[in-house]
């Protein structure tokens, strides 16, 4: 809702300044994109920190498991203790087994997660579940992958964030320079872009300018690992039996 309002109020402004719509209209959408990416930005400390948890997790689920529990109590013992980044997911797995398919509360787990790392964990714990296997190796190996994901992520951020902040700063001033000119630019080179053709062509400018700011925003962005275990495969394996049956 804040991105929203921010950029109605910048299209408002825009039109109500200087009476140019379409491009008042596409700086309003650039202005939503950025505000977007700006609340994103702490994304990358969130995954930090979540591996943490995660490997925090992992190594209190071995403790249990080399305690002599089973894996699927294991699970429930750790809920009150995990991590309280990820204890909602915990629990939501704790509840979940016993009442539908591992697989299903597995795969709904690693979305949760939402990383490769929690993939590798959900199909560990999985293994262990169905075929009754310990993975008290399998998750010990997990937990220092864990730490070291962790610790080289932090040293990726560090080394990002000054051409993070050098990114930011300039699209910062170029946008403000952009909406700066078309609510308080009143000169005489601009009086051709109130035809309608200096209208469409401003508008495609301003657009090809706004595409060329979020694409260095995102190039300056830490990349996000791809996934491999997803509910996705579950439901169109679902579907698929389900024709298959009709």
């Amino acid at each position: 809702m804040t991105r929203l309002a921010i950029g109605g109020a910048t299209a408002l402004l825009i039109i109500a300044s200087s009476g140019w719509v379409l491009p008042g209209l596409v700086v309003a959408t650039g202005v939503f994109v950025g505000v977007r990416m700006w609340q994103r930005r702490d994304r990358s400390t969130n995954n930090v920190d979540q591996t943490d948890a995660l490997a925090s997790w992992i190594e209190s689920l071995r403790d249990v498991l080399i305690a002599g529990d089973q894996p699927i109590g294991a699970i429930a013992s750790t809920v009150s203790t995990s991590p309280t980044l990820i204890r909602p997911h915990v629990r939501r797995l704790s509840a979940g087994l016993g009442r539908q398919e591992p697989d299903v509360v597995f795969r709904r787990f690693a979305d949760d997660i939402d990383d490769p790392l929690g993939d590798l964990v959900a199909a560990g714990l999985l293994i262990a579940v169905q075929r009754g296997a310990r993975t008290v190796a399998v998750l010990t190996s997990l937990a220092e992958q864990a730490r070291h994901q962790a610790d080289r992520r932090r040293i990726v951020d560090a080394e990002r964030a000054p051409m993070q902040r050098e990114v930011g700063m300039l699209t910062l001033i170029m946008g403000s320079l952009i909406v700066g000119l078309l609510v308080f630019g009143r000169a005489d080179y601009l009086r051709p872009y109130e035809t309608s053709g200096g209208q469409i062509f401003l508008t495609v400018v301003i657009a090809i300018y706004a595409v060329l700011l979020l694409r260095v925003q995102r190039l300056a962005r830490y990349p996000k690992p791809s996934r491999f275990l997803t509910t996705a495969v579950v439901e169109r394996r679902a579907t698929a039996t389900r024709e298959m049956h009709s």
